[in-house]
């Protein structure tokens, strides 16, 4: 059986959906290769210090082995300072990622693997460096694509020493195409969903057991608050409903939303409800109580604009409801307008907030969205997406022996 050696400077669990990414990934990779996830030991959030069993915490179909490193984390005390705290979490950061790539030195140099496959760019330089050693095949998934001088001279030098890289999305396949990587090691592979996770409650069951009131009409978003999220036109969207039609904010951390909780207070808007961090085995509970599902990611970020590959996305053609998102050509790789979801235009409230109404005066079209939504996402399961990158790497191994 081939062996995997996913390696991720990340907390885990962790409250971000990355995290859920890569748990998922590597559940779905261990049915078919012998796989172990090495991360740094690191302080973790106060509401999952007490997660223990990752394969319940995020639904897993089989546990996943891990490894932890150590790394000098020093995150806890930032929030204490009384200035400057912008500066302190890049030298903070620093610290941590160069204190766990130094542990990461003696595993590297005494373990074995069929391939190291890791979604970090200085760990896929630090592999590509030591390649004369015990490294073998050397595989880069890559989320974004650098805008720094700095990150673009690393990505120049290490994308034609890697075996193979794996994007989200063709248009950052694009990018990485241009920087002179053949085609042949470059596999786009976007986010997936497991099905059996959602669509388990009725609206019904699900707004009875969140106590939501049955005659509202509940407008739902599920995620982080960046900036770039697109959270912010959601809310301004909300002044132009009635009082009765509710969004639903669910997620974001304590740094993430006073910014929204002031947004909304500045606004003088009533028909908003901050839900905050829900673990993930409830997510599913709180998306089967929405009457509509949005992703009002906005227009001003390349990762929105083109690199990004919302699990969110899969997880709400999963649940079954009609979606709204915006218009951006990242998105429109996987749904599209008046077949799959509504889209409108990125940072515009008005646009959202008449595609809101549209949906709730016509039922007809909400259903055709969800159908139609409901075969796209049978497409997109983690356990496909394992079997791309799977295939994939056997396609670049297989390139490397000739």
């Amino acid at each position: 059986m081939m062996k995997f050696i996913y390696l991720t400077n990340s907390r885990l669990p962790g409250e971000k959906a990355h995290a859920i990414q890569i748990m998922k990934t590597c559940a779905a990779l261990a049915a078919d290769v012998d796989i172990q996830i090495v991360h740094p030991r690191r302080v973790n959030r106060p509401w999952l210090q007490s997660v223990v069993d990752l394969q319940k915490y995020y639904r897993l179909p089989r546990d996943v082995e891990r490894r932890l490193v150590y790394s000098l984390d020093l995150f806890s005390i930032v929030p204490s300072l009384p200035f400057g705290k912008s500066l302190a979490y890049k030298v903070v950061f620093a610290i941590q990622t160069i204190t766990y790539h130094i542990a990461l030195l003696p595993l590297l140099l005494t373990s074995s693997a069929d391939v190291y496959y890791t979604r970090d760019s200085l760990t896929a330089a630090l592999l590509v460096l030591l390649r004369k050693a015990r490294i073998s095949t050397v595989i880069y998934e890559s989320h974004t694509f650098p805008s720094s001088r700095l990150g673009l001279g690393l990505s120049r030098w290490l994308v034609n020493k890697l075996d193979g890289i794996v994007v989200l999305t063709n248009l950052l396949a694009t990018r990485y195409l241009e920087l002179g990587v053949p085609e042949k090691r470059v596999s786009v592979v976007p986010d997936a969903v497991d099905l059996q996770d959602f669509g388990v409650f009725s609206k019904s069951a699900a707004r009875h057991h969140l106590s939501i009131d049955e005659n509202l009409f509940v407008v739902m978003y599920v995620g982080h608050m960046y900036h770039w999220k697109g959270v912010d036109t959601l809310v301004e969207a909300a002044s132009q409903l009635s009082d009765n039609e509710q969004i639903w904010l669910v997620g974001g951390t304590p740094e993430e939303l006073p910014r929204i909780e002031q947004l909304i207070k500045q606004l003088e808007i009533a028909n908003i409800h901050l839900v905050g961090y829900v673990p993930y085995e409830h997510i599913s509970t709180y998306m089967a109580a929405a009457d509509v599902l949005v992703i009002p990611n906005s227009g001003d970020s390349d990762i929105s604009r083109f690199y990004t590959s919302p699990i969110k996305l899969f997880e709400y053609m999963a649940a079954k409801r009609p979606i709204i998102a915006s218009n951006l050509p990242s998105l429109r790789e996987i749904i599209e307008h008046d077949e799959t979801a509504l889209l409108v235009q990125p940072d515009n409230p008005s646009s959202l907030a008449i595609a809101i109404q549209r949906l709730r005066s016509d039922l007809h079209l909400s259903s055709r969205l969800v159908d139609n939504a409901t075969v796209l996402v049978s497409q997109y399961t983690w356990s496909r997406r394992s079997k791309r990158i799977l295939n994939f790497v056997k396609s670049v191994i297989s390139m490397s022996s000739e």
